[in-house]
Formats: structure tokens, C-alpha cells, sequence
């Protein structure tokens, strides 16, 4: 399933393919035109903004994603390619500066982009100070800047409504710790680790005792409470280095970053002396069945978290609130 940040990439890589068309179409027309009616610096510009918008699209397709830079780079070849033409010609052409103004917004943080439209506009003022009469002047300047302020509102809500998504994503709804999502990229970043530098990591799985019995006897309130004081215990009691999260139902995942089997044995069977000390249901003490597996060389991230499910299971077969490591 796809991201968010998968979609927002898709979208800007939309916007360089569809820059270069309009470059292509729109404007590789006029290098032609300008230079036959020798107008040569003119021509000059247009062929420069048709070539980068190529090549920024070529780049963008031979990578697969729309890096920073890429965005960068046709940001800033629309603004002062809009600002050129418009120095180059009449006044009117300051409307092509009113795209650019709104696309910086989708190519660029809404902080970076207020600041490219900011020199854009100041850039324009020379050729607003020309105009007739004050009135056309200050309509020029007013026009863009309501444009881009109007842009700059809706790139922030944007955003802040995307990180709000993002959140909800990755988010365990009931005890507001990392969901399966979240954990599975957590440990594809722990394998990448591994595979470049060798650094170890640790799954510590663990699934509550009888916990089904909770829900029957007391009702699935007073289940969900007993999971959100978990997740709370846990995020107290494990490091700052690690990642805690809730696979799902009473089962709960701690990556371990950066720590062998040895260490992170230390780690499970100080949560489970924890978890019997603090963890209560109406009827007392609950207990937790931990399995652990530190990933190995060129482990796939299935297999990896299946030797730590294995291990879980095997506690639960040796008669639970007890720690088992991996082969």
C-alpha cells in the first residue's frame, strides 16, 4: 500500500514530467520565432528553460522519484525564467509569473517557496516602476502578492493536514504507539543499517498471558486499558534508542537498535519482571510471553520477525511469563 509520502512524490513527479511538456510544447516554439526575428537573448532563455526541463524530467524518470534537488532546480528555472521573460518583453508578461508563484508551492516547503516568491515579486518591482501611473504599479505588485500569500495559505494547510494523515498512518489508534506500518519501515531502516555498517538490532516480541480472558470476564473496556498501560509502561521502561509498537491485539513489538542478543535478553526480562510487578486487571496480576531474534546477515524482514513470533509461541508453550531466544 502505497504512503503518503509515496503519493506526494508521484504528485511532484507529475509536475516535472508535466513542466517539461509545457516547455516543450508552449515554449520551444518561441526559440524558434525569437531567434528568426532576432531577438537572440530572448531565444536564449527559452532554449535554456526547454533543455533544464528536460533534463530535470530525463533525470526524474532514470531515478523513479522526484528528488529535492530536481524540485529545486524547476523551481527555480520557473521563477526566473517567468521574471527573464518579463524584463525581456512588455509588461503584460508578468503573467507568467502567476504559475510559477503557485507551483514553487508544490515543488518546495511552503517556508522555502514563500522565500523564491518573495524574490520573484521584488524582482518585478523595476518592471511594475515603469507602468503609467502609480495605480498600475501598485495593482501589479498587490495582484502577485495576493497570489502568493493566497498560495502560501494553502500550502500550509496542506501540509499540516498531510503530517495530520501521516500521523493517523502510522499511528496505533487505541495506544498511540507505532502500528504495523510504522514498525515495518523501522526495521527496514535497521536492516539497511545492518547490511552497510554492520550494526546489530534486536526484536523483543511480547504477547500478554491470557489475555483473551480479560476481555470476557470484564468486557473490552477494561481490555483497552489494560493494552494502553502497557503501551505506557513500556514507553517508560524501554531506551531512548528504541522503537515500541503495537503489532496488534495484545501482541507489542520493542526494536532494540544498535544492541546484540545478550543485551537486548537483559532488556525482555527486565519488561517482564515489570509487566508481573505493575500490570493489573481487576482480578490482579498479569504476565507477558517475550521472544526475541536479533537479525542475521541478508535476513529478509519476514523472516526476521517470524524466528522472534516462533520464539514467542515457544514461551507460551513453557508455560508462559517467561523470556526464549531465537536460533
Amino acid at each position: 500500500m502505497p504512503t503518503l509520502t509515496d503519493s506526494k512524490n508521484k504528485f511532484q513527479r507529475g509536475l516535472v514530467y508535466l513542466f517539461a511538456i509545457l516547455a516543450s510544447i508552449g515554449i520551444a516554439p518561441f526559440v524558434v520565432i525569437r531567434y528568426l526575428n532576432g531577438q537572440v537573448v530572448n531565444a536564449a532563455v527559452d532554449l535554456a528553460i526547454v533543455v533544464i526541463a528536460l533534463g530535470s524530467a530525463t533525470y526524474t524518470y532514470w531515478r523513479g522519484q522526484a528528488t529535492q534537488l530536481v524540485s529545486n532546480i524547476t523551481a527555480a528555472l520557473y521563477s526566473a525564467g517567468a521574471v527573464a521573460v518579463a524584463h525581456l518583453n512588455e509588461p503584460i508578461f508578468v503573467f507568467w509569473l502567476f504559475p510559477a508563484l503557485l507551483a514553487n508551492f508544490f515543488l518546495l516547503n511552503p517556508t522555502v517557496a514563500l522565500l523564491a516568491n518573495a524574490l520573484a515579486i521584488l524582482a518585478i518591482v523595476p518592471i511594475a516602476a515603469r507602468l503609467e501611473s502609480a495605480t498600475h504599479m501598485f495593482a501589479m505588485i498587490s495582484s502577485l502578492l495576493i497570489c502568493g500569500s493566497m498560495a502560501y495559505s494553502f500550502a500550509l494547510l496542506t501540509s499540516r493536514q498531510q503530517e495530520i494523515l501521516q500521523g493517523v498512518a502510522i499511528q496505533d489508534a487505541l495506544t498511540q504507539l507505532g502500528n504495523r506500518r510504522a514498525m515495518n519501515e523501522e526495521m527496514r531502516l535497521s536492516i539497511n543499517d545492518h547490511a552497510r555498517n554492520q550494526i546489530p538490532a534486536t526484536l523483543i516480541l511480547l504477547d500478554l498471558d491470557f489475555f483473551k480472558m480479560v476481555n470476557d470476564k470484564f468486557g473490552h473496556s477494561v481490555g483497552d486499558g489494560v493494552l494502553i498501560n502497557l503501551a505506557g509502561l513500556l514507553n517508560r521502561r524501554v531506551r531512548k534508542t528504541d522503537r515500541v509498537f503495537r503489532f496488534g491485539g495484545e501482541e507489542f513489538v520493542v526494536l532494540a537498535r544498535n544492541t546484540g542478543l545478550e543485551d537486548a535478553a537483559v532488556i525482555a526480562e527486565q519488561l517482564r519482571a515489570q509487566i508481573e510487578l505493575e500490570l493489573r486487571d481487576p482480578e490482579g496480576t498479569l504476565t507477558a510471553s517475550f521472544g526475541l531474534a536479533q537479525l542475521a546477515t541478508d535476513e529478509k524482514l519476514e523472516d526476521w520477525f517470524n524466528r522472534a513470533d516462533k520464539a514467542v509461541y515457544q514461551a507460551k508453550q513453557l508455560g508462559r511469563n517467561c523470556v526464549v531466544v531465537a536460533d
